[in-house]
């Protein structure tokens, strides 16, 4: 019988690849938020492949930096709202990821419980973006405030729900 491997397994970690690629979208405008957020998406992925979750939050912390970057370039909404949800699901299935590499190793069968948790994520991820930009886009055009809290409050509940 061979030792336990507590990494994660590969294939629990391509959907956080996946979607730190989709995160990268609104950051092609700004070459500081594309460094940024192609840093951050390669620490998502190398932590989450390593199982390393310090590696996990500071890619996804910077790679919210570089949608942020992006998004300031005068981008559409919309795009940086795919950009955020991107950036979510990556941290989110790279913790989890993390956490299946403890549970069961990098032997174990995950696909299920990937699948389940990743398309969870990303179905209530993008519902708080669709809400966000709907507020955004029918809300009241002379105050700038007003889309800047409806934001601030659509990623506190969003980070509300997914917490553990």
């Amino acid at each position: 019988m061979s030792e336990f491997d507590a990494r994660p397994p590969t294939r629990a970690v391509l959907p956080a690849a996946v979607a730190a690629v989709v995160a990268l979208v609104p950051t092609l405008g700004s070459s500081t938020g594309l460094a940024a957020g192609a840093a951050g998406a390669l620490l998502v992925v190398g932590g989450g492949l390593q199982g390393n979750r310090r590696f996990v939050s500071v890619g996804a912390a910077a790679l919210a930096v570089g949608v942020i970057l992006g998004a300031a370039t005068g981008i559409d909404p919309g795009y940086a709202l795919v950009g955020g949800v991107g950036a979510v699901v990556a941290y989110d299935a790279a913790e989890h990821a993390v956490g299946l590499g403890v549970d069961v190793g990098r032997d174990g069968r995950v696909t299920q419980s990937v699948v389940v948790h990743v398309f969870s994520t990303a179905a209530l991820s993008l519902v708080v973006a669709a809400v966000a930009l709907v507020v955004y886009t029918l809300g009241p055009s002379s105050l700038p405030l007003t889309a800047l809290l409806t934001l601030l409050f659509g990623g506190t509940l969003l980070a509300y729900v997914l917490r553990d």
